[in-house]
């Protein structure tokens, strides 16, 4: 990891806080003591392998600070949308389930999607750039089966570029056709009923790209002006934990919708609470370094904050015995290898990306059939083997949100 030059590119501003030489020293100390104290809390989690409950627990704590972030939000909306959208086990018959796929556009909808993110084990993200939200809703008793949220895509996802072929200043340009998936599954008992296919199905579905066109057509880029192509032609999404049991030989008739590229390199931030990261930007103040958020200042923003801030606190005392490693990167890596995943909208992508087609030649997957194809496929068989969603109680999600 080129670390050192992350540190480098990050601009002094002039309004630092003014403090006279031993008050700012006893400032800082005081800082790197607490964000010590902090990052000892997380521990490092080498060789986890594939251990889901232990992958889970690593994002636990960043989950429940931001649940009570949002408990206002939660305790206000979220218990309504809770009784009025999630289903018992008794609410569902498996011949009757009548999906439908409803782009988020209302408030009241936003509402729901946020409210069933807010049960996932990962913590709550609102996404960034462009974005596509959907719900699934079974029409047969206007319950939530489950959430789809694609954002504008992550430029350094190196599997994908290396696929397409992308390379210097076009990968930019081109990556505007694309997005990323940040968030998709099913909430239970839907998800027991295996829901989770079928929102992983619709990812590909002319709902989606019909929507993206309606939404960012004659639209333009906020930094350069530059007018959005209307074309979504491909989606990219990483696994969770590690190896995805929710992708795999996800299948239209004898169709693959989606296909593994392979594995991150188990590098990022993500474990790291909004806590520590406040106390990392007021200690980066104090020397008026300022990293800034946002388009146009770089990606993954966390990252580079507390990438910037750890070699900014080793310059001053020896980090890695404190926090007994090797090395400084040993911070910013988890060492969850996510596995990477690619669904194509079209046919013939590497073509149309390196130049040599002109023209998309889109699938046709209407969400219907892709609907029916799933309640062949995967819904019947496994209603009948496994009935434990006819247990389920939604006052479990009540338990999970903290309301």
């Amino acid at each position: 990891m080129k670390i050192e030059k992350q540190v480098n590119i990050e601009k002094n501003i002039t309004n630092k806080p003014v403090y006279n030489i031993k008050d700012l020293e006893r400032k800082k100390r005081m800082l790197i003591n607490k964000i010590i104290k902090k990052v000892k809390e997380y521990p490092l989690h080498r060789n986890i392998d594939n251990d889901k409950d232990a992958l889970k627990k690593m994002h636990e704590k960043a989950r429940l600070e931001l649940l009570m972030k949002h408990r206002k939000f939660l305790v206000s909306e979220g218990t309504g949308i809770v009784d009025e959208y999630f289903a018992n086990g008794i609410e569902i018959i498996p011949e009757d389930i009548e999906p439908v796929m409803i782009p988020v556009r209302a408030k009241h909808q936003w509402n729901i999607f946020k409210t069933a993110r807010f049960t996932w084990s990962l913590p709550y993200t609102y996404g960034y750039g462009r974005r596509l939200c959907f719900l699934i809703i079974d029409n047969s008793n206007n319950k939530l089966m489950g959430i789809l949220g694609c954002q504008s895509p992550t430029l350094g996802l190196s599997l994908r570029n290396q696929w397409l072929g992308l390379k210097g200043k076009d990968k930019v340009y081109k990556l505007n056709e694309t997005m990323d998936i940040y968030t998709l599954g099913a909430v239970p008992p839907y998800s027991m009923l295996l829901g989770g296919k079928l929102v992983a199905m619709c990812a590909v579905s002319n709902e989606v790209r019909n929507f993206y066109k309606e939404k960012y057509s004659n639209k333009r880029t906020e930094m350069e002006d530059n007018l959005i192509s209307p074309d979504l032609v491909l989606l990219a999404t990483t696994s969770a934990y590690g190896r995805s049991s929710l992708y795999n030989r996800v299948k239209y008739k004898n169709t693959p919708l989606c296909f593994s590229l392979g594995y991150t390199k188990g590098i990022g931030t993500f474990k790291y609470t909004d806590e520590i990261c406040n106390l990392m930007k007021e200690y980066l103040l104090l020397y008026g370094i300022e990293v800034k958020a946002g388009y146009g200042n770089g990606p993954n923003y966390k990252f580079r904050l507390i990438n910037t801030a750890f070699h900014k606190m080793n310059e001053e005392i020896d980090l890695k015995k404190h926090l007994k490693v090797d090395s400084i990167d040993t911070l910013v890596q988890h060492d969850v290898q996510r596995e990477v995943f690619l669904f194509p909208l079209a046919s013939n992508v590497k073509e149309y990306f390196k130049g040599y087609d002109n023209e998309i030649k889109y699938y046709d997957y209407e969400f219907k059939e892709l609907a029916d194809y799933w309640k062949h496929r995967y819904l019947k068989k496994r209603a009948a083997s496994n009935t434990s969603w006819k247990k389920w109680n939604k006052t479990e999600i009540k338990k999970s949100l903290l309301i």
